[in-house]
């Protein structure tokens, strides 16, 4: 596993990073231990959580992420794990409505800071969060009112750094110039959708995150799963994220294009002899801007696969073929 500074923090983070949105629904607390067990003996000192997981988000599912995060974290020094939470921001994206989040408000102001990030203390089981980041950007209250919000949480010492999710380009350069200009606290992180079959990443916010110095969490590294092969030729298997899900994941996933151009990855990995997982993560790993890819896992030998990335190299042939796919049928409508 290599380890690499998140943006200008104080933290020093695995170049992978272990999403759980899935523990708590999906995923029973006890599997959702023996995975992170598996990737922390591995070297991942890094998990992402959020307020709303367990996805899909229900009334009755959130905060278990947090909860099933915080009984195995009792089980670890606290100080040899990273941990990354949300809150949610406004009522919008793909979560869409969400009226059980404070009465469905969400606005990034002091009032939901406050009242969110005590809730995420208090399932934590744990008296700061080393990366609290806005889950969705929210251009309604200022950004000035946003970085705010983030000096008073940090100057508390419940919060170490601040970070962004699903954030545009502009958004970025706006918030780093106005923490610079005001000497308010700079974003450190930008956690935003980067995989094979999305690499929109690459357009204009590698570049701001590779001037800016900030720390890019890539998730979705393969992509709901449709990158692993497990949909190839049609299948749908029982148990899988599109088959449990539909009205979440199918639309966006399961459309001929994007299966077709995800069974040409699986093949170049196969070809090459990889785990066509592994082979994914390890793409993103690697990319230029990225500070860790960010897969999720709902079984240990999903976890396996991401761990097995931490050692891959893509060979420039593999590159070149991964290259050549995207060349021909750029991102598909995802």
């Amino acid at each position: 596993m290599e380890y690499r500074r998140l943006g200008r923090s104080g933290l020093t983070v695995s170049d992978i990073c272990l999403g759980t949105m899935t523990f708590g629904g999906q995923v029973d607390e006890a599997t959702s231990h023996r995975l992170m067990d598996r990737a922390f003996d591995a070297g991942i000192n890094f998990y992402d959580t959020a307020e709303m997981y367990a996805v899909p988000p229900t009334a009755e599912s959130f905060g278990r992420s947090e909860a099933v995060l915080a009984s195995w974290l009792a089980t670890k020094p606290r100080d040899s794990v990273i941990v990354a939470s949300k809150i949610s921001g406004p009522s919008q994206g793909p979560s869409g409505f969400l009226p059980w989040v404070r009465g469905s408000g969400n606005a990034l102001d002091w009032h939901h800071f406050a009242r969110a990030v005590e809730g995420s203390l208090e399932r934590l089981g744990t008296d700061y969060i080393d990366l609290y980041q806005t889950h969705w950007p929210d251009r309604a209250v200022p950004m000035a009112a946003q970085l705010e919000a983030f000096e008073r949480l940090i100057a508390a010492g419940k919060v170490r750094y601040a970070g962004v999710s699903n954030e545009t380009p502009w958004g970025l350069t706006r918030l780093v110039a106005l923490a610079e200009d005001s000497g308010l606290p700079r974003v450190v992180s930008l956690q935003n959708i980067y995989h094979l079959l999305k690499r929109g990443f690459e357009d204009a916010m590698a570049e701001v995150c590779e001037r800016e110095e900030v720390g890019m969490m890539a998730f979705s590294s393969i992509a709901a799963g449709v990158l692993s092969g497990k949909y190839s030729g049609g299948a749908m298997p029982e148990g899988s994220r599109l088959a449990s899900f539909p009205e979440r994941f199918r639309e966006r996933y399961a459309q001929p294009l994007v299966l077709a151009a995800a069974d040409r990855y699986v093949a170049i990995a196969r070809e090459a002899g990889l785990d066509p997982a592994t082979m994914a993560v390890a793409w993103t790993r690697n990319r230029p801007g990225v500070t860790s890819a960010l897969p999720g896992a709902t079984r240990i030998e999903h976890v396996e696969r991401i761990i097995a990335a931490g050692d891959v190299t893509l060979p420039d042939d593999v590159l070149s073929a991964i290259d050549a796919v995207h060349a021909e049928i750029k991102n598909p409508v995802i």
